[in-house]
């Protein structure tokens, strides 16, 4: 640990509070739930504020999903640029996640369009005009 960035600062904190061994799980995931209780308060400033429950279950929902696909994102975009250490990508990735809010719809058809005109071009393709 000799970079000062928010998971290893995570780590050492709760090393001191939970010790070593739980640390390393802790730490983590900490800031994964600071992150995307960052970005989904962004996302929540998009929407029509409604009743406070309304607003913790969306928190909730935001939070959860950043806890199951924030530790995969890193590892396949590791993958994809490279890099073995993805720790660093733990936040940056949970702040997008709780972000995006419940706009992934819309992103993921924005991304699959992207993608076929990526494909579309790779192929040689006209986009079907005569």
């Amino acid at each position: 640990m000799n970079q000062l960035e928010p998971t290893n600062a995570a780590i050492a904190v709760a090393s001191v509070l939970f010790g070593p061994v739980l640390a390393g799980y802790i730490g983590p995931y900490a800031v994964i739930l600071i992150a995307s209780t960052v970005g989904a308060a962004w996302a929540l400033g998009r929407r029509d504020q409604g009743a406070r429950l309304g607003a913790a279950w969306y928190f909730l929902r935001l939070n959860a999903t950043a806890v199951l696909l924030t530790v995969g994102l890193a590892t396949l975009t590791g993958k994809w640029l490279g890099i073995e250490e993805t720790t660093w990508m733990l936040a940056p990735i949970a702040l997008v996640v709780g972000g995006v809010g419940d706009d992934w719809p819309r992103l993921g058809r924005w991304l699959f369009e992207r993608a076929g005109r990526v494909l579309e071009r790779k192929a040689g393709g006209d986009g079907g005009a005569a």
